[in-house]
């Protein structure tokens, strides 16, 4: 059984750029989404939506060490809250390559999640994540531009 998905991409843009576009909702509405709040600080509450799915997801911030790494734990489905139902772990961490910075995103914690809804969110997020980081790509490298 999968538990993690991993992807990691080089982004044109300094640490800091990248570092703005994952964590403020400013950011966070150019390339994940369409709507998106953020209270940047362990314990702090996230939410995500794509008003084009008609759907959201609830996420609670775990680390934030600025400007290398950032996790939240996020809720399985649009239903749930991250603290009360099933969740994953999302981990970002930025490197900084002299051409531009690395960004690799780890989820994590799929193997935990219910029978019922482990294989669409394995497919969804793998895909997904595949997707939305090159919406991260584009939109640093159209600012960058």
């Amino acid at each position: 059984m999968q538990d993690t998905i991993e992807r990691t991409i080089e982004i044109p843009g300094t640490i800091e750029a990248v570092w703005t576009a994952l964590t403020t909702a400013e950011g966070i509405r150019s390339w994940f989404g369409d709507e998106a709040e953020i209270d940047l600080k362990a314990g702090g509450e996230a939410r995500f939506g794509w008003t084009e799915y008609e759907a959201s997801s609830h996420a609670i911030v775990v680390d934030v060490e600025p400007p290398t790494r950032f996790s939240y734990r996020w809720a399985a489905t649009g239903s749930e809250r991250a603290d009360t139902g099933p969740s994953t772990l999302v981990e970002f961490t930025l490197e900084s390559t002299g051409t531009g910075t690395s960004v690799t995103v780890v989820e994590s914690g799929f193997a935990s999640l219910p029978p019922e809804i482990y294989e669409q969110s394995i497919e969804e997020n793998t895909s997904g994540w595949k997707t939305e980081m090159q919406d991260l790509h584009d939109y640093l490298a159209a600012v960058d531009a």
